[in-house]
């Protein structure tokens, strides 16, 4: 248990260290001020939870996550920042987001959220992409097109697996 005068303390020092160091900059000075924002809005026991629960990927679904998301990129001749980050909307990233989000899901076995926390996505985004790519018709060529990838991706990924 974590007695008031612990938390005040770190919050004070994490506040002097976010005004008065000059070594944190960008990235650094953001994740303090979005700690100490999720700290007062949860509450410190409720925070460290949520970090726990978010960290519990074992080694072999992490791997299994990695590998997905790189073949996925592969299949679809775009690399991976360009999954993650990228702005414009061709189809091979639009395919590619809707095809990772469906084999995330599938064959990780996580949530919609975790996925769209993996590709740096919006969760809503994810479930239009998850419905829509689930519900291919093989009898249309484009989808036709999809779903062979999506199977070859799935076999290639626990291939990958299999040998490390």
């Amino acid at each position: 248990m974590i007695h008031t005068w612990h938390y005040n303390f770190a919050i004070d020092f994490l506040l002097y260290l976010l005004n008065y160091s000059f070594d944190l900059k960008g990235k650094s000075a953001y994740l303090i001020e979005v700690l100490l924002k999720t700290i007062d809005k949860l509450g410190i026991s409720k925070t460290i939870e949520v970090l726990e629960v978010s960290h519990n990927y074992n080694d072999s679904q992490a791997r299994l996550i990695k590998t997905i998301v790189i073949t996925t990129c592969k299949h679809f001749d775009i690399d991976e920042k360009t999954l993650l980050n990228g702005r414009k909307n061709s189809p091979n990233r639009t395919n590619a987001i809707g095809v990772c989000s469906v084999l995330l899901c599938q064959m990780c076995d996580i949530t919609q959220r975790q996925v769209a926390d993996i590709l740096k996505k919006d969760a809503t985004l994810v479930n239009r992409y998850i419905k829509k790519y689930q519900n291919l018709d093989v009898n249309w060529k484009a989808d036709a097109i999809i779903l062979e990838k999506m199977s070859s991706i799935k076999q290639e990924s626990l291939k990958q697996i299999e040998i490390n």
